[in-house]
């Protein structure tokens, strides 16, 4: 048979949009001859589409508007994810129920619909608030050129079985399949393919059946996460062979003719993937569906400060709007220093983008005078220094209102969980592009987008200069990055309990792909013993604790990890809970 695997990119919300997407794909597979077409998960409605779910109007009109492809699939079968729902009248009251489902059509007639099973309840998935489960699962028969075929169709989660009691794959494989299709939402994170292709290799082993696995493309959120799926739709033949394979973060409808009952004769590579890259064209990805799907943004504007993480963010958005796009400002008070500034040129240079610069000092010392005449002294040195990350603020957001531009926020994780930034500051922006990067990963990630342009746009300078915020005279970052990153990072992104850390530590188990030596070959164990190692776990624990209230006041995140601040890290302002005190005492 010939299949379609529609690697399309949905719109959170866009019924009609959504369906005349589907639509034209149907249309356009059918002259190639495509026997089959399968769109994603929740293809109709998007998937993040939160507690829009709890709308009735709209799951109704989501399976009206399914109800419409009908027509649409003449001489095909079409498999699309939708939302589906059943009312009853109970105890008096109306029970409404929804289910993430799946839509198999075919010459004009539904010929089925599939339950997910298993509903994801982890990181920023929500299912089990919104869907009932699956009662039973069943393989649907469609007739391919004359024949009967039996398709055994999951969604998602329900392949990834190794942790609950039902397991959907098998119990389809016992009714006999000829075919397994999993429709996808797979949120992206750096090797996600290969975990994918483990488990599709792991049922296609024990049932010894064909299997096509497609996933959404594109950016969706959920308030407080730009959330990025990949793609890389792929189908292996009954041996586990690779027949085909889409690309990653591009829409792509892949034809594949194969005879599903044998093996294909050259099958073929897993695809490789460095991790930097794939880090980049997810954010790039990220960021240019964003602006395009939340409020049609096509300029953006950027900060430059000359340090490494605005250089980073200004690169990105040169690719994802477009140089001719981008305005980057600099906005130095007296404590800027030259070397900086004239980074911060070279970099808008080097990639043609406009640059702008606007003195704040003067403004800064107004603001003082105001304050102080009409107020008192100010006397904390913190609050003074703030002054200036908030007028660039102020200033950067009347640029953003004024001609209607994204503005981007530059903190990295490291930064971010630690509260080394400014509330109404440099937090300030519609979405924060390296949010989810530790700031190890910001260099790598910028050397990566040097070798991509092919040329040093970041100039060697801004790799080089010790980080500073630049706020008072002689003031630097006080941390040890490629010590202090990494320690975020673990606590954050794998939830390690910092005493676990510490031991791991003593023990000489660090992550070595995560601690790995500074510029000058020293390692953590060089710079450590357990007593300071231990000391400086803690530090960082007490502040990502003390600062979960401006995190939580700040942009969207766009995710590139496999855990990000946000929703899919969840914190409480009041917690009680591993004060460092009592964190110390365990240890």
């Amino acid at each position: 048979m010939k299949i379609a695997l529609a690697q399309i990119n949905p719109v959170t919300g866009d019924l009609a949009g959504n369906i005349r997407k589907i639509a034209q794909e149907i249309d356009l597979a059918r002259p190639k001859s495509a026997d089959i077409i399968i769109f994603p998960e929740m293809a109709v409605t998007g998937y993040c589409v939160s507690d829009l779910l709890e709308d009735r109007q709209f799951v109704s009109a989501n399976k009206e508007a399914l109800l419409e492809i009908l027509p649409h699939t003449r001489n095909i079968t079409a498999i699309i994810g939708f939302v589906d729902y059943e009312s009853h009248k109970n105890n008096g009251g109306i029970q409404f129920r929804r289910y993430n489902a799946a839509a198999v059509m075919q010459d004009g007639k539904l010929k089925g619909i599939v339950h997910k099973t298993l509903l994801p309840n982890y990181r920023y998935f929500d299912d089990k608030r919104y869907f009932t489960p699956a009662r039973e699962r069943r393989p649907v028969r469609v007739k391919i050129r004359g024949k009967s075929v039996s398709l055994g169709i999951s969604i998602c989660e329900d392949i990834w079985d190794e942790n609950y009691d039902v397991k959907p794959v098998e119990e389809l494989a016992v009714q006999g399949v000829d075919l397994f299709v999993n429709i996808n939402a797979s949120p992206f994170s750096p090797g996600k393919f290969f975990l994918r292709e483990k488990t599709i290799k792991r049922h296609i082993r024990r049932d010894g059946r064909p299997f096509v696995y497609v996933n959404t493309v594109g950016a969706s959120d959920n308030g407080k996460n730009v959330i990025t799926f990949d793609g890389i739709s792929a189908l292996y033949d009954c041996k586990g062979g690779l027949a085909a394979v889409a690309g990653q973060f591009v829409e792509e409808t892949l034809f594949v003719d194969m005879d599903i009952s044998a093996a294909v004769k050259n099958p073929l590579k897993s695809p490789v993937f460095r991790r930097e890259q794939e880090i980049y064209e997810a954010l790039v990805m990220g960021l240019r569906d964003y602006a395009r799907k939340s409020g049609n943004f096509t300029r953006a504007i950027v900060p430059v400060s000359g340090g490494i993480d605005s250089a980073l963010s200004l690169a990105l958005c040169a690719e994802a709007f477009g140089a001719g796009n981008v305005t980057a400002y600099n906005l130095p008070s007296k404590y800027n220093s030259r070397l900086t500034k004239s980074i911060a040129k070279q970099l808008a240079e080097n990639l043609g983008i406009e640059y702008r610069i606007i003195p704040i000092q003067q403004i800064d010392n107004l603001v003082k005078k105001v304050f102080e005449s009409s107020a008192h002294k100010i006397m904390n040195k913190t609050a003074k220094e703030n002054m200036h990350a908030r007028i660039r603020g102020l200033l950067m957001m009347m640029e953003s209102n004024d001609t209607g531009a994204l503005l981007v926020s530059n903190g990295n994780e490291t930064e971010i969980a630690l509260g080394y930034s400014t509330l109404y500051g440099d937090m300030c922006g519609g979405i924060s592009v390296i949010g989810d990067l530790p700031k190890m990963d910001v260099y790598k990630v910028s050397s990566y987008a040097n070798e991509r342009y092919g040329r040093q746009v970041i100039p060697r300078a801004a790799f080089e200069i010790i980080p500073t915020a630049e706020l008072s005279r002689g003031q630097y970052d006080p941390f040890d990055y490629p010590v202090v990153s990494p320690i975020v990072n673990e606590l954050v992104e794998r939830r390690l309990d910092p005493v676990e850390l510490i031991e791991m530590f003593r023990k000489r188990k660090l992550d070595a792909g995560k601690f790995e030596p500074d510029k000058d070959g020293k390692t953590v164990y060089d710079k450590h013993t357990v007593k300071s190692f231990g000391g400086l776990v803690m530090h960082c624990y007490d502040l990502l604790r003390r600062s979960v209230y401006k995190r939580l006041q700040g942009p969207p995140i766009i995710v590139v990890s496999e855990r990000a601040f946000g929703f899919d890290l969840r914190e409480t302002i009041i917690n009680k809970w591993g004060d460092t005190d009592e964190l110390r005492i365990r240890n």
